[in-house]
């Protein structure tokens, strides 16, 4: 059920609307059924692709919506595991943690002024600072 719950909320963010019934309409169906659906934690995946299809202005991430997970990010984290996989044949401590550096500066150069800032705070934050941006992050961001 918390599936569903976590699904529902990323796309009411994505379409910016706050209400079932919204979300129904814009799904294609009737709040009824969307409610039938929401009882039984069933998330109609089918209407939600043929809503990305049929809309592409809204730039839905159909897969963000149902896992969470950006499309982008997910390319960015198989980078990040391909550049360490490249890092492991560099001889020598350094020259490894050099490639990786750089893997990494190239990766946080792509995102926004914003996130970056971001991402300096959390590389130089002790342990405990680290653990209050994240538990900060999850409380604004609505994650559990």
């Amino acid at each position: 059920m918390r599936e569903f719950q976590d699904q529902l909320h990323r796309l009411k963010l994505a379409l910016r609307l706050q209400e079932d019934r919204d979300v129904a309409d814009a799904l294609g169906m009737t709040k009824a059924a969307f409610s039938a659906r929401k009882k039984r934690g069933s998330f109609p995946v089918d209407k939600l692709k043929a809503l990305a299809a049929d809309r592409p202005e809204l730039g839905l991430d159909v897969k963000y919506v149902l896992t969470g997970i950006h499309d982008e990010l997910q390319r960015r984290l198989t980078a990040i595991s391909t550049a360490t996989r490249i890092a492991e044949g560099v001889s020598g401590k350094k020259a490894r943690y050099e490639v990786q550096e750089q893997v990494f500066q190239a990766l946080v150069d792509q995102l926004d002024a914003d996130e970056q800032r971001l991402v300096h705070c959390y590389r130089r934050a002790d342990p405990k600072g680290k653990a209050l941006l994240i538990a900060t992050a999850i409380t604004l961001g609505g994650d559990d």
